[in-house]
């Protein structure tokens, strides 16, 4: 008997939207897809009642801190914020301690996630100054990605120009993909020091303005065309940055870069930080309502090709300080990355299935999962989300299950929540509430890229 059949839903995908049901079969994976009226015999039967029915989302910029900092996130409470949120793979970062920049370090925060993860999680290697030699190995192990700073980040984490066109040069020699957060360090350091006497909040975005994207993005693009590497340009939040990576790739088709967006600068601007100041402090800032309608622009027209929430929780105590120069950059996402993104869709703004193309099929295929996640289709795992696009929630505190538990979409009304998260054929979410039992997260092997 099938482990799960769902029936009377509207399927979506990254492709397609229709009428449908599923069922999941015993071993986990997706049997079969059926007609919205088929009754399949399964041990667990939900009527969908017409709602959308998704391939369970996918966070591709996950900061989950363990091992090393349990104090700000572990794979437990960082889990159930996604699982609650309708997330059931989390692509993690590397800035952990060991940091996952060797095999010793990925080794390290593959034990931490496995028996305490409570969805699917993948590795995410860094690259620094002194590991570019190591990359083949490192994208051996299965990692999905290299992550490159340039600036916001301790010096023994950071790239300069040179060491990033060494590692771009080796990630496209083995096939792989890399990820750069796109700031300009001179132009932070100098603002950090000319406004060192500042007290505001505001300062905290003033020492990282739009042209810092803009100058990093024009370097990026030009060592993605000469390395010919596949390169991620993390966290894009300016209408200047995403028109210069829609015309590169214009220009220049063999230009391989894929632009990232996130949901609080497409859902937030700098009023959030007026409201809850230093909870309202990531890296890159938050911007001006023109550039966050310039990214809710980009996500729907694909020139934002894929969402990912840079889910980077810090303690309360961390957070909550008065001067912007000892606030650390970042914010929980986990929680509303996924009704963030449906709001857009349930307010006509964008369609169904490029909800469904953001949060499921590209990260998939760009990152190297796509042969289990991010499909509605046989042999793909039954990781399903269930979505009510007319249920409207105010984010408050208590609905934040991130061990950071303040958030700046506090005060926020989204439409369109999950009401049903499934991992591999079992409920582990329902309405906000975690239903599974033991933890059920697997660590994913990365398999084969897609960038065509």
């Amino acid at each position: 008997m099938a482990l799960l059949a769902i029936h009377n839903a509207r399927l979506v995908t990254g492709t397609w939207e229709r009428p449908g049901g599923i069922v999941v079969g015993d071993d986990g994976r997706i049997e079969a897809l059926v007609e919205a009226d088929a009754r399949p015999d399964a041990e667990t039967v939900i009527d969908a009642r017409g709602r959308l029915l998704f391939p369970g989302f996918i966070d591709a910029h996950v900061h989950m801190r363990d091992p090393g900092y349990a104090h700000k996130e572990t794979f437990a409470t960082g889990t159930m914020a996604a699982a609650c949120g309708g997330v059931t793979t989390v692509m993690c970062m590397p800035n952990t301690d060991p940091p996952a920049d060797s095999a010793e370090g990925i080794e390290a925060m593959r034990a931490a996630g496995e028996g305490t993860s409570l969805v699917d999680f993948t590795i995410q290697a860094g690259v620094t100054q002194d590991n570019i030699a190591d990359i083949p190995a490192l994208w051996d192990m299965g990692v999905t990605s290299f992550e490159a700073l340039l600036s916001d980040a301790p010096a023994s984490m950071l790239l300069d120009s040179d060491g990033l066109i060494r590692a771009a040069e080796a990630v496209a020699a083995c096939g792989g993909v890399i990820g750069v957060y796109t700031g300009e360090p001179a132009l932070v350091e100098a603002a950090l020091d000319r406004l060192a006497g500042r007290t505001d909040f505001a300062a905290f975005a003033e020492a990282r303005a739009p042209l810092g994207e803009a100058m990093g993005l024009a370097r990026l693009i030009e060592i993605a065309r000469a390395t010919k590497a596949r390169i991620v340009a993390r966290q894009v939040c300016t209408a200047r940055g995403f028109a210069m990576i829609e015309a590169a790739r214009g220009d220049d088709p063999s230009v391989s870069i894929a632009a990232e967006v996130t949901p609080h600068h497409f859902s937030l601007d700098t009023g959030a930080v007026e409201r809850h100041g230093p909870f309202a402090l990531m890296v890159p800032p938050l911007r001006g309502p023109d550039d966050r309608e310039a990214s809710r622009k980009a996500l729907g027209s694909g020139a934002a090709d894929f969402v990912g929430s840079d889910h980077a929780p810090h303690a309360f105590d961390e957070k909550n300080r008065p001067s912007p120069w000892d606030v650390p950059g970042g914010t929980p996402g986990l929680d509303t990355i996924v009704p963030a993104t449906v709001d857009l869709a349930a307010a006509g703004e964008i369609p169904w299935t490029r909800v469904a193309a953001a949060l499921c099929s590209v990260p998939a295929r760009l990152f190297g999962i796509a042969d289990r996640k991010g499909r509605l289709a046989a042999g793909a795992d039954g990781d399903l989300v269930l979505i009510d696009p007319g249920l409207s929630r105010t984010v408050d505190a208590g609905s934040i299950r991130s061990r950071a538990g303040r958030s700046p979409f506090e005060g926020t009304t989204l439409t369109g929540w999950p009401v049903l998260t499934v991992l591999r054929g079992r409920p582990i979410a329902e309405d906000g509430r975690y239903v599974g039992d033991e933890p059920r997260g697997r660590w994913l092997r990365r398999g084969a890229v897609d960038w065509s």
